[in-house]
């Protein structure tokens, strides 16, 4: 008896602590079962797309021409994650022996730079194609999207802020 009331306070804590935990488990199990999709997407839409669609309220044709959007961008792209991968394990092979090379870390330096580089112009390409796909509101949930992900700050556009320029009559790629 005296075990009880000389922990009555602690006993009280861990009670409350299970119905918290209890109640947070319950909680997680009602929205998994019940949450639902309001976005239909299409069969052969990838994850990516499925997301993208899912934020930006996509319709069916948007998805479609949103996936070969993507499926090309992911193409394209292979070599060059390969080669910054290649790259970056040189690097860290090169900081990790016994005596580092310092030239060759700046030239693997200097090769991770450029293929980093071609990323993101390969990404800003996909931007530009995505966004010509979408109406001005799916442009700015597209903006907000990208700036999430570049971990930057988001930018409301200004009218008149739609159009993407062109350098002497070409789209840049």
């Amino acid at each position: 008896m005296n075990f009880f009331l000389r922990n009555r306070v602690v006993i009280w804590i861990l009670s409350g602590l299970l119905i918290i935990t209890l109640s947070v488990l319950a909680s997680m199990v009602y929205h998994t079962w019940t949450g639902s999709e309001n976005v239909v997407s299409q069969p052969g839409c990838s994850s990516s797309c499925q997301m993208l669609s899912s934020e930006l309220e996509l319709t069916g044709d948007q998805q479609e021409q949103m996936d070969d959007i993507l499926n090309h961008f992911r193409d394209s792209s292979a070599t060059l994650v390969s080669e910054l991968r290649q790259n970056r394990l040189a690097l860290m092979e090169e900081l990790q022996s016994d005596l580092p090379d310092t030239l060759r870390m700046l030239q693997l330096s200097e090769e991770i730079g450029k293929t980093q580089a071609r990323m993101t112009r390969l990404a800003a390409s996909q931007y530009l194609h995505i966004r010509s796909i979408c109406d001005p509101e799916q442009q700015q949930a597209l903006s907000n999207v990208y700036c999430d992900l570049f971990g930057c700050p988001r930018v409301e556009m200004k009218h008149g802020q739609g159009q993407h320029r062109h350098r002497n009559g070409k789209a840049w790629e």
